[in-house]
């Protein structure tokens, strides 16, 4: 947001300040590889504890499953 601040910055009525538009396309753009530098990363573990906890679902309602049955002694364990 800085980046983009800076650019908006460098115009003014009598002309844009090269310089300045350079300076506030480069914060952008590091900005820009800090947030997917941190994204890419989140996303990696979000998927991988979204799956483990998918993983235990299934199992505790298989388990439950079982339970149930035991319970109303259709099945011995």
């Amino acid at each position: 947001m800085i980046g983009m601040i800076e650019i908006f910055g460098s115009q003014s009525p009598a002309g844009a300040n090269p310089q300045q538009l350079a300076h506030g396309i480069s914060i952008a753009l590091y900005n820009t590889a800090f947030g997917i530098g941190i994204a890419i990363p989140s996303l990696i573990f979000y998927r991988h504890f979204k799956n483990k906890v998918d993983t235990f679902v299934v199992e505790m309602e298989q388990r439950a499953g079982k339970l149930v049955d035991i319970v109303h002694g259709e099945r011995s364990a």
